[in-house]
């Protein structure tokens, strides 16, 4: 008898209210529009703004840095990242032993989504009492939020690769996926906030505007979340259950073969060993991590500091929303170029040759300063060359899973083994969580100056504006020239397709 725990094979998400509505063994329009495109986008936008408002928030109505000291951010950071760190490895272990008829991914994603949406509310909802109590109320719903809820609600990026085994499909839902994340809050959501309520509604005003605006897209997140929910499936995950449960019943698989038939079932070492032989695996987690140091050091308020600062940006003179769009329309321009260029040409090499455009965009920032024409030209080419990071290169990263179920027989999504993995990455990328905030506080940046501000204030803006990126992009055009994992793709999934047909047969 089988003494390891069983999550979720009872209980409430076995009841029949909460089975999937999708039915069919191959993916529907109507999955991949509402489970990949509408379903995501209330948690993506609620997200987006939590961390676009969040440092702001900090720094211009609590001050956390000038009531506690500078640094408190950026070690609450920390904490939030390690507390993340640690519930990823919490959570690999509850996937790795779960049996749910929903899959592994989605009742996590969805418990997730739920208590990012109220501990994210109660991030910008402190009461007035003590200071000792603020901070503590702080760094309780940081982590609620951070280290415990946006945890579980990115899982769903694995279930871009576990929903079916099909490329093409894979590929178009990755595309709808980040058109939510991405074109739709990136446009319709920080467009509004960043470009237009910030300056008319939360900039200057009380907090309460603030807690408002938050509360309301987190009420509106919710029955989205449930859309997200119902409308995906686990088809690989399931597939790789029945031939356990197979195996299990049958007693014709001998115990070699059901170690190679599982991941849950090899060792933990075996696993780790698996990934760090995989050659595009560690490639796929270089360019993620490339990727995440760069969000993490840019910060979520860069665009409107950079504006503020460097370019005047007012209420009055709507630089702000001009450079907002420059990053904008582009997204929007990848709608209908991406995904035919990643076809013709791969997503690699298409990858390759729009990091180059973003070189030169950030080459011509630096020429441009602050000459507001230069700055939003120069802008919006480093945004058209961010296109294949934004829209398709998490469908070449995730690919690189099916190279080590092709190996080692088992796919490392919410693996303790891919747990651990990702905890280093974490310990690296997480040491740069929180830095532009802090260099900003450390070069004496005031709110209320406006453009006059310490010219390390400028110095540390350009450096983060321009620099970091053209760094980042460099190292991805080295990693993705090694990244020539889809000419093998076709034979891997044909391979696979046949183990699971010889299984069947059996």
């Amino acid at each position: 008898m089988n003494k390891e725990p069983q999550f979720f094979s009872k209980g409430l998400f076995e009841r029949p209210f909460m089975d999937s509505r999708i039915k069919t063994a191959e993916m529907t329009m109507k999955e991949k529009l509402l489970g990949y495109l509408v379903g995501p986008f209330g948690m993506a936008a609620l997200v987006a703004v939590i961390n676009m408002l969040t440092e702001l928030y900090y720094t211009e109505v609590f001050y956390i840095d000038q009531i506690f000291g500078v640094g408190t951010y950026l070690v609450m950071s920390w904490i939030t990242r390690v507390t993340g760190i640690i519930s990823g490895f919490v959570v690999a272990y509850i996937i790795e032993h779960s049996r749910s008829s929903q899959g592994r991914m989605r009742p996590l994603i969805l418990i997730g989504s739920l208590l990012s949406a109220i501990s994210g509310y109660f991030l910008f909802y402190i009461p007035q009492m003590a200071n000792g109590l603020r901070l503590a109320w702080v760094y309780i719903f940081n982590i609620l939020y951070n280290g415990i809820g946006v945890t579980l609600f990115n899982l769903k990026s694995s279930l871009l690769t576990l929903s079916t085994r099909n490329q093409k499909d894979r590929n178009q839902i990755t595309l709808f996926s980040n058109i939510s994340s991405f074109l739709l809050v990136g446009t319709a959501v920080t467009l509004v906030v960043g470009s237009i309520l910030y300056y008319t509604m939360l900039h200057g005003f009380p907090w309460q505007n603030w807690t408002l605006l938050v509360g309301l897209i987190a009420a509106a997140s919710l029955p989205l979340s449930f859309v997200h929910y119902y409308y995906t499936k686990e088809r690989v995950t399931m597939e790789s259950l029945s031939s356990e449960e197979t195996a299990e019943i049958m007693g014709e698989l001998s115990e070699n073969r059901l170690d190679l038939s599982s991941g849950n079932k090899r060792s933990i070492m075996k696993q780790l060993s698996g990934l760090l032989h995989s050659r595009y695996y560690l490639l796929a987690l270089g360019i993620s991590l490339v990727i995440t140091i760069y969000y993490s050091i840019s910060g979520y308020n860069l665009n409107t500091n950079f504006c503020t600062v460097i370019l005047g940006a007012t209420a009055e003179n709507n630089y702000n929303l001009i450079y907002t769009v420059a990053s904008g329309i582009p997204l929007g321009i990848g709608i209908l170029i991406m995904y035919p260029l990643s076809k013709k040409y791969t997503i690699r090499k298409t990858s390759i040759a729009f990091s180059l455009l973003s070189i030169l965009g950030c080459v011509m920032g630096f020429f441009a300063k602050s000459n507001f024409i230069g700055a939003v030209i120069s802008f919006f080419i480093y945004n058209v060359g961010t296109l294949p990071m934004v829209y398709i290169i998490t469908a070449l990263t995730n690919a690189a899973n099916d190279e080590i179920e092709y190996k080692y027989d088992f796919r490392p999504e919410g693996t303790v083994a891919a747990a651990i993995i990702l905890c280093v990455s974490g310990f690296v990328s997480g040491a740069f969580n929180g830095v532009y905030e802090t260099g900003l506080s450390s070069a004496g940046y005031d709110a209320l100056l406006g453009t006059a501000q310490p010219q390390a204030v400028f110095n540390w803006l350009y450096f983060v504006r321009y620099a970091v990126p053209l760094i980042q992009h460099v190292i991805m055009i080295l990693l993705l020239f090694f990244m020539d994992l889809e000419k093998k793709l076709p034979d891997w999934q044909k391979e696979i397709k046949k183990r699971h047909g010889a299984d069947d047969a059996e």
